[in-house]
């Protein structure tokens, strides 16, 4: 069985994606590393992240609300009468919430 084999410190699919989104694994210089199945689980989980993140920054109310272990992240966009409404496991938010403005955005609300 061949095991893909990362840096020391990208080991698995969501510390694939912290360095995907740090810069510091670029897919051009580890080609082979990001053409395994784990590469392209944590490319498409970064994109999700990123969409997830711009639709957060740019929503005119953003909702967050703990459920089973992770959270639901409601979006709402007035001037074009659209809402929409995303799930996030708790690895997934540690990784959106390494910035601090999206920290601030992303705070479950109390109730």
């Amino acid at each position: 069985m061949l095991v893909a084999c990362y840096h020391d410190c990208v080991n698995d699919v969501y510390a694939l994606v912290r360095s995907l989104r740090a810069a510091t694994w670029p897919r051009n210089r580890h080609f082979e590393a990001h053409a395994t199945p784990t590469g392209a689980q944590a490319r498409r989980l970064h994109r999700f992240l990123r969409t997830v993140e711009r639709d957060v920054r740019s929503a005119d109310s953003v909702s967050v609300r703990r459920h089973k272990g992770g959270v639901v992240v409601e979006m709402a966009f007035g001037a074009v009468r659209l809402s929409r409404m995303v799930t996030l496991s708790a690895e997934e938010l540690q990784l959106l919430v390494e910035d601090p403005d999206m920290a601030a955005r992303l705070q479950p609300d109390e109730g």
